[in-house]
């Protein structure tokens, strides 16, 4: 009866995993390496480009919030500036007002002193001329007759 040997050949099984191994490295190298560089560059193409497009509109989105931000800050600043220039002018104007108010003042009471001084002494000539009038208008009424 034949009999059954499980008793593996050392080289036969020496032979098998060479086979293995030189058969595993042609796969590899015809069909799997090909495969999976065509698969990378397929990604690539399609959703790599998805993901630089997503990679530079998140970019645009920043520099967009940066420059935002900057004129913002820019607006602050002037704002601040205009409003520090306009208290700055309006103190000065208003130094401006009170100083030709005061000069204005100072004239006006020049003047009115002058003016006062003036009729004081158109005053005080008053009698001596209504005595030369009265004087002038005898004599010249004497006179006529």
């Amino acid at each position: 009866m034949a009999q059954l040997n499980l008793v593996p050949d050392p080289a036969v099984v020496g032979v098998q995993i060479g086979l293995f191994i030189v058969n595993v490295a042609i796969v590899k190298k015809l069909y799997l390496e090909p495969y999976l560089r065509l698969r990378a560059n397929r990604d690539t193409l399609t959703t790599g480009s998805h993901a630089d497009a997503a990679r530079l509109l998140y970019e645009c989105d920043e520099i967009a919030k940066k420059v935002q931000d900057s004129i913002e800050e820019a607006a602050a600043t002037a704002a601040s500036h205009r409003e520090a220039v306009k208290a700055t002018a309006t103190q000065r104007r208003a130094e401006i007002i009170r100083a030709a108010e005061e000069r204005a003042r100072a004239e006006v009471e020049a003047v009115a002193r002058r003016v006062k001084n003036e009729v004081a002494e158109q005053r005080a000539m008053l009698p001596k001329c209504i005595s030369d009038l009265t004087a002038e208008l005898f004599a010249a009424t004497t006179n006529y007759n």
